[in-house]
């Protein structure tokens, strides 16, 4: 074999190492996507849909304080100890109650202030009534002086230099209870505005103190003694757990199984053996835009406060449209739109292809909806593994990493 062929193949060689280093490199670089998955089930949906619900509250509040200050006092109440300890979260506090106070001192003195304002402005006031009585005693001299000398003028018993000086009196008494009465109505018009300081002064004074605006629980405590707060920061979060309201979200198909007023019973996992009943309050007229569920709240009587906000409770609602046959049912939010149909369907399918997870688009067809799941009709069976969270940051044929099932 001739020198300029070795060296052809040599060359050949040398660039085909080198397009496979630099696929291994890719292949490397590109990291497998986390995903969240659930095995197709089989299922029976003659029990009607089945829903889960969270525990929240019918009514929560932010208190905060309506003026600045530094926080010299929490409200206590006897520990498990027996030893006084502030207000936690988890604590019952009645409408009404002192919940934290501010230093007052800055506040006082400005009560004290604007007080001493109205009382200076009530002397102005007391001085001027009493110079606009000596006034007008006045004027009441001059008109008496005034006509006694127009009387005398028209018989020519005085000079018109008397008449005269008695006219220039009498208009000079005028005008001085003219200008003490406009006086008083500048006071007046200032003691109003002295006594709307000394009202805003209290107040502001007032809210030092801040006062639970209903009885409940204390949800979150986020002040501490010695701490500034700014006025309108949150200082504690209340919720009134005698009523309680369950929340979920009912597909449309579902919706004429619910009307308001219908009643619902619920369990929790997390307190076998007993059921609670509520009554459905409020029912969403738009669907959320990007759940597609209608927003559904349910009053529940919370029996001996067992329920608790943030629990997970389950419900059924009655279905005419059952099934005694073993359906393939996948979570509502696995299904995507299908990129290859309009109007069709798809899910992700996790398989294991040598040792590595892939991720494949699969086309299906899917029935009636149950709850927070649904059927599929046709292209999935029993077992696989759909994507349930991160179909919108795969690609058909991508690695996938499985965090969680």
């Amino acid at each position: 074999m001739s020198k300029h062929v070795l060296g052809l193949l040599a060359a050949l060689l040398l660039v085909s190492v080198c397009a496979g280093c630099q696929k291994a490199e890719a292949d490397q670089e590109k990291r497998p996507v986390p995903v969240n998955v659930q095995p197709v089930e089989l299922q029976t949906p003659d029990r009607g849909a089945r829903y889960t619900a969270s525990i929240v509250p019918a009514s929560q509040v932010e208190v905060s304080f309506r003026v600045p200050g530094y926080l010299t006092g929490l409200h206590s109440v006897p520990g498990v100890d027996g030893q006084w300890r502030p207000l936690q979260a988890g604590d019952l506090v009645s409408r009404g109650t002192e919940l934290a106070r501010l230093r007052p001192d800055e506040y006082r003195v400005k009560v004290e202030q604007a007080q001493a304002q109205v009382s200076e402005v009530r002397s102005a006031l007391a001085t001027a009534e009493a110079q606009l009585r000596e006034a007008k005693a006045a004027l009441a001299r001059s008109e008496q002086e005034f006509t006694r000398a127009r009387n005398l003028f028209e018989t020519a018993s005085i000079t018109k230099r008397d008449y005269e000086a008695a006219e220039t009196q009498r208009e000079v008494s005028q005008a001085r209870v003219a200008a003490i009465e406009s006086q008083i109505q500048a006071v007046q018009a200032k003691s109003g505005g002295a006594q709307a300081l000394v009202r805003e002064a209290e107040l502001a004074q007032d809210d030092t103190l801040l006062v639970a605006p209903l009885s409940g629980t204390v949800i979150k405590r986020l002040v501490e003694v010695g701490s500034f707060v700014a006025p309108g920061r949150p200082a504690f979060i209340l919720a009134d757990t005698s009523s309680l309201r369950a929340v979920f979200g009912i597909p449309d198909i579902d919706l004429p199984m619910l009307r308001l007023g219908t009643d619902v019973s619920l369990t929790a996992d997390a307190l076998p053996g007993r059921k609670f009943h509520g009554r459905v309050v409020s029912l969403s007229p738009a669907a959320d835009t990007r759940t597609r569920v209608f927003d559904v709240e349910v009053a529940v009587r919370n029996q001996a406060n067992l329920l608790r906000i943030g629990m997970i409770c389950s419900l059924e609602l009655a279905s005419s449209r059952a099934s005694e046959r073993l359906l393939p049912v996948i979570p509502i939010n696995s299904v995507i739109r299908s990129k290859r149909s309009a109007g069709g369907y798809a899910v992700y399918v996790v398989e294991d292809t040598t040792g590595r997870k892939v991720c494949r688009l699969r086309e299906i067809t899917l029935g009636d909806t149950y709850g927070n799941r649904v059927i599929v009709t046709a292209g999935l069976k029993a077992g696989e593994n759909v994507v349930t969270s991160g179909a919108t940051v795969v690609q058909d044929g991508d690695r996938v990493q499985v965090v969680a099932w």
